[in-house]
């Protein structure tokens, strides 16, 4: 039996106000070629009773309790088969119907990314660079919802680190591109909408992004570590910690 060329994965949690806008997205693809892998974490909005309407598109579908935004990224990773990977969580919708289209006939790499959308299609329009070097890299992220990943390459990297609750997929994203540079072509299309409403912009998660970020750069960037920035971060770290 052929394998399907995408896994899409889609994590949700309390999203009864979104998560039909992200179904929908994922059932109007014209290339059929994907299977569609939903990990819930135990919704009591009524969004279980949504997604059970479109139990015959969904190839697995798991509700259980988690730890984490990213152990439910990695386990819906787990179940995938599909030669990529594109995580399409509530709220998030791919940006046309031919967004699977678009990538299949990309050159192959092992990573594929294109341009995103904020909030929705008249939102302000992200475009992505065709190389993404260090310099790229240490101030910017690309958003996993226009980023297709190749299995293997995902399951060598073992996946998300889970002691992030919020930049695991900055930091996948440097390990692959800067430490294992892999492969990688930029599609020159919109592929998908970000949720602004999603838990990355939210006000109270701000200090965490940052403490975050730092980490990654802290870690692969020796530019980083030289700069004002990075001290700056680090005694505002002592300074929490101290409190």
């Amino acid at each position: 039996m052929k394998l399907p060329q995408f896994s899409i994965i889609t994590i949700c949690y309390n999203e009864a106000a979104a998560i039909r806008a992200t179904c929908e997205s994922v059932c109007s693809q014209c290339l059929n070629e994907f299977e569609w892998i939903v990990v819930d974490g135990g919704s009591t909005d009524g969004s279980l009773e949504i997604l059970r309407e479109y139990e015959d598109r969904i190839e697995c579908l798991i509700s259980e309790q988690d730890s984490g935004i990213y152990n439910a990224m990695n386990k819906g990773a787990s179940k995938a088969t599909g030669d990529y990977l594109i995580f399409m969580n509530g709220g998030d919708c791919f940006a046309s119907s031919d967004a699977l289209l678009l990538a299949s006939q990309a050159p192959d790499a092992k990573m594929l990314y294109g341009d995103i959308y904020l909030g929705d299609r008249c939102g302000n329009l992200i475009t992505y660079p065709d190389y993404l070097g260090a310099d790229y890299m240490l101030s910017n992220r690309i958003s996993h919802q226009a980023t297709f990943y190749a299995r293997d390459i995902f399951e060598l990297a073992g996946g998300y680190d889970e002691s992030f609750q919020i930049s695991a997929d900055y930091d996948l994203y440097v390990r692959l591109l800067k430490l294992q540079k892999i492969s990688y072509y930029h599609i020159p299309h919109p592929i998908a909408i970000f949720d602004l409403k999603g838990v990355s912009n939210r006000g109270d998660f701000r200090s965490l992004k940052k403490q975050e970020n730092h980490r990654v750069r802290k870690k692969y960037f020796k530019k980083y570590r030289q700069s004002w920035k990075c001290w700056r971060q680090e005694i505002r770290g002592l300074l929490r910690s101290g409190s």
